[in-house]
């Protein structure tokens, strides 16, 4: 067994807490400017994760509220399927991710769709897929509810699905459709070839073999995450794994794309792409502390198990939780005040009305829930969050109606 080298570089809690955060673009949050801030994120962090739960808006949009300032849903949706700078498609599970990646990930699709064509559970979509293939030809860009059959088949991801939509997936999953555009959480699809740029896709996989792929995709979680575990599971979905990642970190140490470090408290060690070495060390930035309402798949939380060693935070996702098990709620979004998780927000919006509820807040021990500073970063916050969802009002639900620090934070915000 080879043995492990020492890290270069060992960090106190402290210091990993402010790389983090300045990382993603949260010290402070909001900084970034309009659908070319949207993008320059999503670039540094290579994707961001989908996800349809639509409760304060759907995971890709809070993700971007917390770093873009003023963020409204038009921006991402209009880099999506109007600029096409960014495209739907597969990372960590379904991701949002950067057209000029769509090269990179050729292999990736060739392998998920010959997968799926050939599964034994899939031979009722597959039998449609020529069908499918002339219908998007003569009538895209066009939906599952257009096409015209209702054979039903076993899926798992929804028990029973039709298998015209099975093979309308198919067909993305191998590249050869893209999402047109969406209404609400239905894709309308559309041949890639007739939404890409031509050169774009003429680029040949630039990957030599699996293994070159699977370090170039190593490379790059490590710089969606900022400071990677090689261990763990969440946050290497999507990852042609084989066994080990040893190997491929391996190599990128040997070809100095990353290095090594350790945190002082916390076991195990931690990767950071190489150019980020010096952000390691940086000092604590001035200026006032701002807070930021974090999403649950944001890719600040990918790895939990770091943000509970390095935040003293656990956070689980308890949308999947039955109810009389779930800790805190259904969709709860961690608060970030400076470099520290706070506290957690129980969030709802009530369309008609207009009005973002805070139904439940639970602070974390020790937060600063009489300090003047914090609940005008606080406050300021949530004007900036009922400013994104569009609402007109802010109310505090009734199990937290008696919080004296969220009635001053509300009033803050309304004033």
């Amino acid at each position: 067994m080879a043995k492990t080298l020492p890290p270069e570089l060992v960090i106190s809690k402290a210091q990993a807490r402010r790389y983090l955060v300045a990382y993603h673009r949260l010290a402070p949050p909001r900084k970034l400017a309009g659908k070319a801030g949207a993008l320059e994120y999503v670039r540094q962090v290579n994707c961001i994760q989908y996800d349809p739960i639509n409760i304060v808006g759907q995971n890709p949009h809070l993700v971007l509220q917390s770093r873009v300032r003023n963020y409204k849903p038009y921006m991402l949706d209009e880099l999506l399927y109007a600029d096409r700078s960014l495209v739907d498609g597969f990372d960590k599970v379904m991701s949002i991710y950067p057209t000029e990646d769509w090269p990179f990930f050729s292999g990736y699709r060739a392998r998920m769709g010959q997968r799926y064509r050939q599964a034994s559970s899939t031979q009722k979509a597959t039998k449609l897929l020529d069908w499918v293939r002339t219908e998007v030809k003569t009538r895209g860009p066009i939906s599952s509810l257009e096409l015209e059959d209702d054979t039903k088949m076993d899926w798992w991801l929804a028990n029973s699905a039709r298998a015209a939509r099975i093979a309308l997936d198919i067909l993305f999953y191998s590249g050869e459709l893209v999402v047109h555009h969406r209404v609400g959480t239905r894709r309308y699809f559309e041949y890639s070839h007739r939404m890409l740029n031509k050169k774009l896709l003429a680029k040949a996989d630039p990957h030599a073999n699996i293994e070159a792929y699977r370090d170039w995709h190593v490379m790059r979680r490590v710089e969606s995450l900022g400071m990677a575990r090689p261990v763990g599971n969440d946050h290497w979905v999507g990852v042609n794994r084989q066994g080990s990642l040893q190997p491929s970190f391996a190599r990128l140490l040997g070809r100095e794309q990353i290095a090594r470090v350790g945190v002082e408290g916390v076991p195990g060690e931690f990767y950071v792409p190489r150019a980020q070495l010096a952000a390691l060390q940086a000092p604590a930035r001035k200026g006032k502390a701002q807070a930021a309402f974090i999403a649950p798949l944001d890719n600040f939380l990918w790895d939990r198990t770091l943000i509970e060693h390095v935040f003293d935070f656990f956070y689980r996702w308890e949308v999947y939780v039955p109810e009389p098990k779930r800790q805190y709620g259904y969709y709860v979004l961690p608060v970030l005040y400076g470099d520290q998780l706070i506290a957690r927000l129980d969030p709802g919006f009530v369309r008609d009305s207009k009005t973002f509820t805070i139904k439940n807040w639970w602070w974390q021990p020790g937060a600063p829930r009489k300090d003047e500073a914090a609940l005008g970063a606080l406050a300021e916050c949530v004007r900036q969050f009922a400013n994104y969802l569009g609402a007109q009002a802010v109310q505090i639900g009734p199990v937290v109606k008696r919080d004296s620090s969220l009635k001053q934070i509300v009033k803050l915000a309304q004033s």
